[in-house]
C-alpha cells in the first residue's frame, strides 16, 4: 500500500514540476507582450555578451521571477538550489533557453561552484543570486566572489524594477512581481573584475565592493522607475484637465 502511495506522490510531483513552470512561462510571456523595456547601462552588457566574453550575471533574489524571461536564450548557466522550489525555477529557466547547475554557492569548494567555474572557463556566461537561496536579502555571499576570482571573469550587476508591480512585503526578499502593461527598467552595472590573489581581508574588501555596486545598481533602477511613474502620473493629470475643460 505504501509503495502505491509513494508512486502516486512521485507522479504528482513530476506533474507539478512540469505544470507550474509551464503556467509561469505562459503568464510571463503574456505580461511581456503588454509591457515595455527601458535599459540603463546597456553598454556594459554590450561590452561582453555580443563579443562572446564570459561573465557572471549577478541578480538579487528579489528579481528571480522575471530574470529568466528578461535574459532568455542567452545560454546562461544559472546556479539554482537543490530545494523543491529550485525544481520549479529550473523548469522556467530551461523553457527560456538557458541552463542550470544545481547546488549552493555558500561554500567555495562545493561541487556546484566547481561546475560553474568549468562552465565559465568555456567562455560561456553564468548567473548567480548572491543573496540566495535564503538570504539575508541584499547581502552578497562569498560564492560569487570565489567563482569570479578563480575563473577570472567579470561580475555584471543586473537589476530590474517595474513602473507597475506588486512587492511581496512579507517575503524575505521583497520579491518584485510585474503587473500587466508595465515598463521594465533594466539596469546593468559596470563589470567588476576580482583579483586572483587575495588574502582573507582582501577577499572581504572585494565582497563589499560587489555588494555596494549591486545596491547602487538597484537604486538606479528604482529611481528611474519612480521617475517614469511620476511622468506618467503628470501626463494622466494633464489629459484629465484637458477633458475637463473641453
Amino acid at each position: 500500500m505504501s509503495e502505491k502511495l509513494d508512486t502516486r506522490e512521485s507522479w504528482k510531483r513530476r506533474f507539478l514540476v512540469w505544470l507550474v513552470p509551464t503556467l509561469v512561462v505562459f503568464l510571463q510571456r503574456i505580461i511581456g507582450l503588454t509591457s515595455k523595456k527601458v535599459e540603463l547601462g546597456k553598454e556594459h552588457f554590450n561590452s561582453l555578451y555580443p563579443l562572446k566574453k564570459p561573465f557572471i550575471l549577478c541578480v538579487w533574489h528579489t528579481n528571480v521571477l522575471y530574470s529568466p524571461y528578461l535574459n532568455k536564450n542567452r545560454k546562461l548557466a544559472v546556479l539554482i538550489s537543490e530545494s523543491k522550489d529550485g525544481d520549479f525555477i529550473t523548469g522556467v529557466v530551461h523553457r527560456f533557453g538557458n541552463g542550470s547547475i544545481r547546488g549552493s554557492s555558500s561554500k567555495g569548494g562545493s561541487k556546484a561552484l566547481k561546475a560553474m567555474i568549468v562552465h565559465l572557463r568555456k567562455n560561456l556566461p553564468a548567473a548567480f543570486t548572491p543573496d540566495g537561496p535564503r538570504g539575508p536579502a541584499w547581502i552578497v555571499q562569498p560564492g560569487v566572489i570565489a567563482a569570479a576570482q578563480v575563473s577570472q571573469v567579470p561580475i555584471l550587476p543586473f537589476h530590474y524594477e517595474c513602473t507597475k508591480q506588486w512587492i511581496a512585503e512579507k517575503s524575505w526578499d521583497k520579491h518584485r512581481i510585474p503587473k500587466p502593461f508595465t515598463t521594465f527598467v533594466i539596469s546593468y552595472g559596470e563589470p567588476i573584475m576580482i583579483p586572483r590573489d587575495l588574502d582573507e581581508a582582501g577577499f572581504e574588501k572585494e565582497r563589499l565592493r560587489v555588494e555596494k555596486a549591486m545596491l547602487e545598481n538597484k537604486d538606479r533602477a528604482e529611481r528611474k522607475a519612480e521617475e517614469l511613474r511620476a511622468k506618467s502620473s503628470r501626463s494622466n493629470r494633464s489629459e484629465l484637465d484637458l477633458e475637463t475643460h473641453s
